[in-house]
Formats: C-alpha cells, structure tokens, sequence
C-alpha cells in the first residue's frame, strides 16, 4: 500500500508543473497582494530573459502590442495583468507597461507572490 501511495506522489509530483497555463516567473514578494485569479484576464509574463509571453506563446513586443489592439479593439474594460520577473531592470518592464498603453490598454496590473511572514520568538 505504501508503494502505491510513493508512486502516486510522484506522478503528482511530475504533472503538476506541467498543467501551469503560463511560464515560469520568479515574482517579487509583497506583504498584501490582491487574488485577482480569473480566466477571462489578459496576463504577459516577461522571463528574467526578457521574452514576452501571452500565456505559453512567446511574442516579440511588436507581436505583442499587434496582439494586445486585436484583443481588446471591441471591449470595454481594457486591463492586463503583468507577470515580470524580479531580477528585471525596472526600465525593462516600464517600456512593457508603455507598449501596452499605446496599444490602447487603460489599466496595468502588476502581479506579485505573497510573502511569507517569519514567526518571531
């Protein structure tokens, strides 16, 4: 019973990763950030690379913005979330955020990880 329980953690353990709808992005860590999870939100990922990604594919930021007027040319509430790693310069992921506006984008928001507190003695 108990070979049977490893086998299944480990299968677990093997496809969970891979069922992300998104890439892989080490997020900065703030004290109270919002759940704002839905299905219908636009998210970019931007690597520690400097690729941009719209969910698993991979845009150049002329792609991107082409993507980002196309998506949102018939709606109202014009918001993206932004996934950028935190080792990117911040100039990097303000010329991002810039892009998105021109291509019509009224509202960026910026996703982080919560950050876990450390119990004082």
């Amino acid at each position: 019973m108990a070979d049977i329980m490893l086998v299944l953690l480990i299968i677990f353990m093997i496809t969970t990763p891979l069922l992300q709808d998104s890439v892989t992005v080490n997020l900065p860590k703030a004290k109270n950030p919002l759940d704002t999870q839905t299905e219908k939100q636009v998210v970019l990922s931007l690597t520690r690379e400097c690729h941009i990604y719209w969910g698993k594919k991979k845009l150049t930021e002329d792609e991107m913005v082409k993507a980002l007027i196309e998506r949102f040319s018939s709606e109202i509430n014009k918001t993206i979330f932004v996934r950028a790693d935190q080792t990117l310069s911040y100039g990097h992921v303000v010329r991002i955020v810039n892009e998105c506006r021109q291509a019509g984008v009224d509202r960026v928001g910026l996703m982080t990880d919560r950050e876990t507190q450390l119990s004082r003695n």
